[in-house]
This record gives structure tokens, C-alpha cells and sequence, in this order.
């Protein structure tokens, strides 16, 4: 039983888990990631399949968008409770390319974030069943077994489970995942249709609700969820059979619809459940780990692939010595309240998704009309898209010599692309300088010259970038125009620190 020693062992090789990954070796650490599955074999296709606008800015920022593009569908809208109204992401469009959702079966997702990782060097293993960890200072031991019984066993400066509402690295690691029991329950699953359907589909009436899609699978089979109001309060053990489901597909549409060759039948709930702590000594969790929730909208995979993102780069300065160990404290700190949000918008999505009496039709009436005010749809749209999040408590723990907290209205707001002319006369975008991770420490058009500029801010973990024009949207540019000289953004593609106008 050979041990092998990593500066970051993450447990769980979904998207999650690979994406963070990826952004560790993106700044040179070792990284080991197992999985217990051996293939995906039997595996639904589409399960996690919406990406929000802030997780596509993100992918775009590290240059694997059009990957995902290739693989996907896109609408500009988006709904919030299933209501007749929907959430307009075009309204976004003067701030971000990304103003829309992209609709990406999660095995295209898996397979993209798997190629790059390997690409990356992360060290993949499969077929690996964690049961035990051991924190013993400066390192965590990780022990377990292979399908065919050998033991496992590793060894990581750090540990970070991304394995799941059903953690293992939860239990171990002693953290409490609180919350409150199930209400109703939802049949889920993929199978083939026997008859055309409107794609994407919603029907809500008082027999139930439907939301399905076809994400044109390699199986051919089609995204179902279906809420019968007779039987919506089965428990989540309780056996989907492809009998109810066709039937109760059946009774809400009108349309029977023939399901065939189904796959991953099973119920899903409104259970809300929170995770206690994100961090227990050395060890980590990461996107469903954290958090469990009606998945209403498709947020818990951009909750999660945001999380890596917060968490990946302080990893990577704690473990490189360039910034203090009080720095892994604030990814608890940012993300913890993030992922209330999303459990209690959930939460409050439920009432309408589940709606079955009067009282409950009438509220739905009262929310749809106010999205019909489009301050208010914007309000929710900017929410659930991921647009809204910022992080305005300044990392004093890392500001660097000369340098300053932004202004109140700035800071910790995500950096938005824009395009800017170089010296030479080459007009670029900023995400063209995100891609491998740094910090950017951008030089913002003015009078300022070269020679007064410091050093870079973090050595050689930081990108400078001269901009000495911004011929852009307003709705971007004005974002930089707040009187200062210099900006720093962190690797996670927030706004850091500021080196004031003199």
C-alpha cells in the first residue's frame, strides 16, 4: 500500500470538485482527485445542466467557454418559482457578453473539466471509497479502498471534500449539516418519449407541475421533473417507477407520452440543509458538500463552481507562503451567508412550485405580477444569475505595501470585462489576461506614467496589465473610472485594492 503525498487532496470528481482542481494547478500545486465511481456508466446525462451568467463570465475568464458553448443551448430568460413571467437576462447585456443561461448536459460538463485537468496535470483516480481521515498538523491522511479491495491511502496539506449532498468528508470531518425535513418530493429522471414535446417544457396546473427538457443526450433521452400534487408528499425513499411517472406526466399535460428506457428515476425534495462551517482544521467542503436545496433554477452547481473558484486561489497563496493561513478564514467568511441566500430563495421558490390550494395560487398571482415591474425582475434576475455577488470586507490580512481598500461602492464587486487599448495601439479585452489565475494589477488610463507604477503587488503570481484607453460600454467602464490609479483584482476576478490619484 504505497502513500502518496499531494499539497491538496480533493474527494469528489464532479464538476465541482475538477474545477477546483484545475484552479490549484493553475498556480503549480500538486493535486490528487478521487472519485468513487469507477465511470459514469448508468448515470443520468443531464442532472446539473444549467449554467448561470456569473459561471459562464467565469469559464470565459479562464478561456473554456466556447467549450461549453459547443456543447450546449442558450435562452436569455429564466424563471424564478416556475412562474408565467420570466426572469429577463437580456437586461444584463450592456455589462456582460454572458447576459443569458446555457443549458449543458452535466456530463459535458464533467467531460470538458476532466480533459482540462488532465491537461493541467491534476492526478485522477476512480474507483476509490474514502472512509477515514486523519488530521495530524501539518498534513491530512486520507484512507479508503479501491472497487477490487486494495488499500488507498494519501497524504495532502489540505483536504476539501467535493463529494456531494451526501458527504462523506462531512461526517468525518464532525460537521453538522442543519436545516429543516422535506415538505414534498418531485420524481425525477431521464427517459425516452414515445411522443413530440415543446422543448424546453413547463405545465402547472392544478394537477402538478412539469419541467423538462431534451439537451440532445448521446441516449436521446429527455430531462423530466414532475410534481404530481397527488403525490407529492411521498418520502424521497420511496421508488419512482416509470408506471407513475408516464402517468402522472400523463394526468397534468393531457398527453401521453409513452416514457421507454428510463434512467435514474428517483425523488427529489424541498429539504434545506446548511452546512454548520465550511472548514473544520485542514479540511475543506466544497459546493454540495455545503448546501442542500430544492435545486429550483439550476443554482446549486453555480454556487458550487464559485466556491471552488473563492476557495481554489487561497489555497494556492497560503500553501505557497505568500499569504498568511488567516486568509483560508474568509472563504467561510464570503461564501457561508452566499449559500444561505440560495437555500432561502429556494426555499421561497417551493411555495410556488408546490402550489396546490387557493391561498398558495394567490400568492403565485402576487409574485408574477410583480415581475412584471422590471426593477423588481431585475432585483431577482441579477440574484439568481450570480451577478449580484461581492465581497466588500477588504483582505487587510493581504494588502500589500502602497496600496489601499477601493471605495465603498467598488469594492469586492466583480470585475467586468472590458476592452482596452494598449500602448502600442492594440485594443484587447481583460479576460484575455484571467486565464492563468494571477492576480491582474491594472494601470488605468490617465496621466499616470510607467515609472511611477510599483512593483508587481505579488511578485510573480501577479499579471500587469497598461491600459491607456477604454473604448467600451459606459455600463463597464464606469466601474474603473472611480479615481484611482491602479487596481488590483483577484484571481477570483473580484476588485481587490487601489492605489489612489495623487
Amino acid at each position: 500500500m504505497a502513500c502518496t503525498t499531494h499539497d491538496v487532496v480533493i474527494v469528489g470528481a464532479g464538476p465541482v470538485g475538477l474545477f477546483l482542481a484545475c484552479e490549484l494547478r493553475l498556480a503549480g500545486l500538486s493535486v490528487l482527485v478521487v472519485e468513487k465511481r469507477k465511470s459514469s456508466d448508468g448515470m443520468a446525462e443531464t442532472r446539473a445542466f444549467v449554467m448561470h451568467g456569473r459561471s459562464l463570465e467565469i469559464l470565459a475568464s479562464r478561456g473554456l467557454l466556447n467549450s461549453f458553448l459547443e456543447a450546449g443551448q442558450k435562452t436569455n430568460w429564466w424563471h424564478y418559482g416556475v412562474l408565467d413571467t420570466r426572469l429577463d437576462y437580456s437586461v444584463f447585456g450592456r455589462e456582460t457578453n454572458e447576459n443569458y443561461v446555457l443549458l449543458v448536459p452535466q456530463y459535458k460538463t464533467e467531460m470538458v473539466l476532466f480533459q482540462r485537468a488532465v491537461e493541467l496535470g491534476v492526478q485522477i483516480l476512480k474507483g476509490v471509497h474514502v472512509d477515514s481521515v486523519g488530521d495530524l498538523g501539518p498534513s491530512v491522511v486520507v484512507k479508503g479502498a479501491y472497487s477490487d479491495n486494495r488499500l488507498f491511502t494519501a497524504t495532502g496539506k489540505y483536504l476539501v471534500g467535493a463529494d456531494g449532498v451526501r458527504s462523506t468528508i462531512r461526517r468525518l470531518a464532525k460537521i453538522e449539516f442543519t436545516g429543516n425535513p422535506p415538505v414534498n418530493t418531485v420524481m425525477s429522471g431521464e427517459a425516452t418519449l414515445g411522443a413530440a414535446m415543446p422543448n424546453p417544457y413547463i405545465v402547472h396546473n392544478e394537477h402538478g407541475l412539469v419541467i423538462a427538457a431534451d439537451l440532445k443526450v448521446p441516449s436521446g433521452r429527455t430531462r423530466l421533473n414532475v410534481f404530481a400534487s397527488d403525490r407529492g408528499t411521498l418520502p424521497e425513499s420511496v421508488e419512482v417507477t416509470l408506471e407513475e411517472m408516464n402517468h402522472s406526466l400523463q394526468k397534468i399535460t393531457g398527453v401521453d407520452y409513452d416514457l421507454s428506457n428510463p434512467c435514474m428515476l428517483k425523488r427529489f425534495s424541498n429539504e434545506q440543509r446548511l452546512a454548520t462551517r465550511y472548514r473544520q482544521g485542514r479540511i475543506f467542503l466544497v459546493g454540495d458538500a455545503c448546501h442542500k436545496h430544492l435545486p429550483a433554477g439550476g443554482q446549486g452547481l453555480n454556487v458550487g463552481l464559485q466556491e471552488a473558484l473563492n476557495l481554489g486561489w487561497k489555497l494556492a497563496a497560503v500553501i505557497s507562503q505568500s499569504a498568511p493561513a488567516s486568509l483560508l478564514d474568509t472563504y467561510e467568511e464570503e461564501r457561508w451567508p452566499i449559500a444561505k441566500a440560495v437555500v432561502e430563495n429556494t426555499t421561497s421558490q417551493s411555495l410556488l412550485f408546490f402550489a396546490s390550494s387557493g391561498p398558495e395560487w394567490a400568492v403565485r398571482a402576487a409574485v408574477d405580477r410583480l415581475l412584471c415591474v422590471p426593477e423588481a425582475n431585475m432585483s431577482l434576475a441579477r440574484e439568481i444569475s450570480g451577478f449580484s455577488v461581492a465581497y466588500p470586507k477588504s483582505l487587510g490580512m493581504i494588502l500589500p505595501d502602497g496600496w489601499q481598500a477601493l471605495p465603498e461602492s467598488i469594492q469586492g464587486r466583480r470585475a467586468l470585462n472590458v476592452k482596452m487599448t494598449l500602448p502600442e495601439g492594440v485594443v484587447t479585452e481583460l479576460r484575455e489576461y484571467t486565464q492563468d489565475g494571477h492576480w491582474i494589477q491594472l494601470h488605468l488610463p490617465g496621466k499616470h506614467t510607467i515609472e511611477l507604477r510599483p512593483p508587481p503587488a505579488f511578485g510573480s503570481w501577479t499579471t500587469v496589465v497598461e491600459a491607456v484607453d477604454m473604448p467600451d460600454e459606459e455600463a463597464r467602464t464606469s466601474l474603473y473610472m472611480c479615481g484611482v490609479k491602479e487596481m488590483l483584482i483577484r484571481p477570483d476576478g473580484y476588485l481587490a485594492f487601489g492605489r489612489l490619484d495623487e
